[in-house]
């Protein structure tokens, strides 16, 4: 790892992974001139956009030939002969958007610094360039900062402003970052979805024009994560060089790639520049969430494994790393809102018979919590329900041997409540309109402070006592009727990204009072899985689609981006309340193997033995690979309309698992056929369900015959698939280790 300077105007950022290189060029302009596979001489890369004589094409400045609509800037701005998306966009005191930043100075850090009211990456093992451009006209500041690891192919960037001028200017757009890539053609990787159909993968060319992500929903949301891969064409799992991006963010995002007239692609990534205005007075300064960039030359996994480690280190909270979590039984689908002591303690004995660890109160425990019309706010335990309290209920249930978790959805408010009918003016809200509704619920208005303050003191008072475990912190809706009264017109359009600086500061001050706490994130499933709220909760309840087969491109999907070591998943009833499908229970469980938090949520009593038994025998699993989900590494092997197949191989390398997933059957077709990756070739893999022994050369070259229909005597090893929504899990394990 290092970052090379030459002349005081020519950076290198290198390590084994990649090179990034920028440079000052004429009129102080600063270009980035190459982003890929790690350079022995970075020095010796030329300009890639010379001065060329194009019709029609403005000259900056009057320069001749100095046409900045085809250069790799690495801040751009408008107005400046460069007709794409900006990176800044505002309004200055004249009235025009005219700004123009301008190099001044760089100084390199050893590690990274923190962003203010932001999470970010941690350092280590990093080294930071940060880079000072200005515009002198209106005597404004950017500062860019760009991080590299010595041990992670993954570039942190994000930007600062500071207005040392005299007058306000407002912000309509404010990037973290932009990228250029030479011409050529690419293809666009990235998800799209809704509530139980998150991270649907969608791979088309890359079009003319310009193709953005975004989300004006208050959260980073599950119509589009915020995450954009930008590849070579024909890019496999294991071949292309891929170029991927995402934000420490969990507000209304913009993540665009433009292809310009020249061919040549400008991926820029920051807060949603639709209904956002920042007002930066005059000495004040402002920094813009973090973006993180993956550059792979060996296809989609090999990028896929880069981020997840990185997660892993330098994103998700380090007092968890290395802990396995503990199995669950989560009282939703049990008792719904209708809770009590006695049911939550005859729930736990359940538990304890299942071999679960844990036992989580959902919803319905607080103050006339009856259904989801009321109480949202008033976080004091029901004394209908618990009379003693939660406090002596997790004690109770503690005693019996089981951890204790509970349920919160602290930044809504219904209005039939004791906190709304106190505080009208806490929620967002604007003058003269009905604010619309969202599962009967009203969004508080975290940009106030006494607001995260009330929030702060109502949730430490219940997870002060010292007996709760685990918390799932819930989301059940979107931003509407975005506005506050504690702030002037004039900064309306900053309330949404206040919002989520107001959550951070709370998460930030709760996580750090209470650090031996578990927290879950969780937004109707995946409505803002992202790295912002990962950097406080270690986990993060993936969907609310708990049918099997509906789960599987939910997983599938996220596992680009995430590892499976962040990820919760339960079994659900059948048949499934979100499609309807009727799946068994081994299907449920095996839906969500490789997530590193799994539990059920079911009525037991009303389970036949035959899948009591089940359970058991999946709890005891569950409780035994716990550890090993942590930290291995994901390979999607297969993935057609009715056939998924997964591998995972542990940390220590000692057990490959491969899970196939046969979704709707038919028979007289082709014996399918997967080659496993990653294994050792001169080793020898144990696989236990067929006493069979295999080498690691053998599986991943002639690979391992999977699971099919047939209507002849099973003569073959493998068991025969015969119904609809089947899966089957083999465990291999390492035999030998070879000198």
């Amino acid at each position: 790892m290092s970052i090379l300077v030459q002349n005081d105007r020519n950076f290198a950022l290198s390590n084994r992974y990649f090179s990034y290189v920028i440079s000052v060029e004429e009129q102080d302009i600063l270009r980035q001139k190459y982003y890929g596979p790690p350079l022995a001489k970075p020095w010796e890369v030329l300009p890639v956009n010379p001065k060329l004589h194009r019709e029609l094409s403005s000259s900056f400045e009057g320069i001749k030939n100095l046409n900045l609509n085809e250069a790799l800037l690495e801040y751009p701005t408008y107005g400046r002969s460069d007709y794409r998306l900006p990176a800044f966009h505002a309004q200055n005191s004249d009235g025009n958007s005219i700004f123009s930043f301008h190099y001044k100075s760089y100084k390199i850090l050893k590690d990274k610094p923190e962003l203010k009211g932001l999470p970010s990456a941690r350092g280590g093992d990093s080294e930071t360039l940060m880079i000072c451009l200005e515009d002198q006209h209106w005597n404004i500041t950017l500062e860019l900062r760009y991080t590299i690891y010595e041990h992670y192919g993954v570039l942190a960037k994000s930007s600062r402003f500071l207005n040392k001028g005299m007058h306000d200017i407002t912000i309509q757009r404010l990037a973290s970052s932009s990228i250029g890539l030479p011409a050529k053609d690419y293809e666009l990787l990235h998800f799209y979805g809704t509530w139980s159909r998150e991270f649907n993968e969608e791979r088309i060319n890359m079009p003319r024009g310009r193709f953005v992500i975004d989300s004006s929903r208050g959260s980073s949301s599950a119509a589009h994560n915020p995450f954009l891969a930008v590849m070579e064409i024909d890019t496999s799992e294991d071949h292309g060089h891929v170029y991927a991006s995402t934000l420490v963010y969990s507000g209304n995002f913009a993540i665009s790639a433009e292809k310009g007239e020249f061919e040549d692609v400008r991926i820029i990534a920051g807060i949603n520049p639709f209904d956002f205005r920042w007002n930066l007075k005059a000495g004040q300064q402002i920094d813009t969430p973090e973006a993180l960039h993956v550059f792979s030359e060996n296809g989609l996994t090999g990028m896929s494994h880069q981020w997840h480690q990185f997660i892993r280190d330098r994103i998700s909270p380090a007092r968890f790393k290395n802990e396995s979590r503990p199995s669950f039984l989560n009282t939703w689908e049990a008792c719904y809102f209708d809770v009590n002591a006695k049911k939550i303690l005859e729930l736990a004995d359940q538990a304890i018979v299942l071999g679960v660890e844990m036992l989580v109160l959902d919803d319905g425990w607080f103050k006339g919590r009856n259904d989801d019309t009321s109480s949202l706010g008033d976080w004091e335990a029901d004394k209908k329900k618990f009379p003693s309290g939660i406090e002596q209920l997790a004690k109770d249930v503690q005693a019996k041997g089981l951890k204790f978790g509970l349920w919160f959805e602290p930044e809504m408010v219904n209005p039939e409540s004791d906190l709304h009918r106190n505080h009208p003016d806490w929620i967002l809200h604007v003058p003269a309109r009905k604010s619309s509704l969202g599962r009967n619920q009203l969004t508080l208005d975290l940009s106030q402070s006494v607001v995260g303050d009330y929030l702060f003191e109502k949730i430490s008072e219940i997870l002060s006592c010292g007996f709760i475990d685990y918390v799932k912190w819930d989301m059940n809706r979107c931003m509407t009727e975005i506005g506050s009264n504690q702030l002037p017109a004039i900064q309306q359009g900053e309330i949404a990204h206040r919002y989520i600086l107001g959550l951070y500061a709370l998460l930030d001050k709760l996580t750090k009072a209470f650090p031996s706490i578990l927290f879950e994130n969780c937004a109707s499933g995946g409505n803002r899985f992202d790295l912002g709220m990962l950097s406080f909760f270690p986990q993060t309840w993936t969907s609310d689609m708990c049918d099997p087969i509906g789960r599987l491109e939910i997983v599938n999907g996220a596992s680009y981006l995430f590892p499976n070591d962040v990820m919760a998943a339960y079994i659900g009833p059948s048949p499934n309340h979100q499609n309807g499908r009727i799946s068994s229970i081994k299907s449920r469980y095996l839906a969500g193997f490789f997530c590193a938090s799994r539990g059920i949520s079911l009525d037991i009593p009303n389970l036949e033995k035959e899948e009591i038994d089940k359970i058991k025998e999946y709890i005891a699993f569950t409780n035994f690979t716990s550890q090993e989900m942590l930290g291995g590494s994901f390979y999607r092997l297969l993935k057609e309309p009715h056939k998924f197949c997964w591998q995972f191989i542990t940390s220590d390398a000692s057990k490959v698992y491969l899970l196939y997933f046969h979704i709707l059957a038919a028979t007289n077709m082709s014996i399918p056929r997967v080659r496993l990756k990653g294994l050792n070739s001169k080793s020898q893999y144990y696989l236990k369900q067929e006493d069979l022994l295999l080498s690691g050369d053998t599986l991943m070259k002639l690979g391992f015959e999977l699971p099919f229909l047939t209507n002849a005597p099973n003569i073959a090893a493998r068991e025969v698939l015969k119904r609809d929504f089947v899966g089957m899990l083999y465990e291999f394990q390492i035999k030998d280790t070879p000198q």
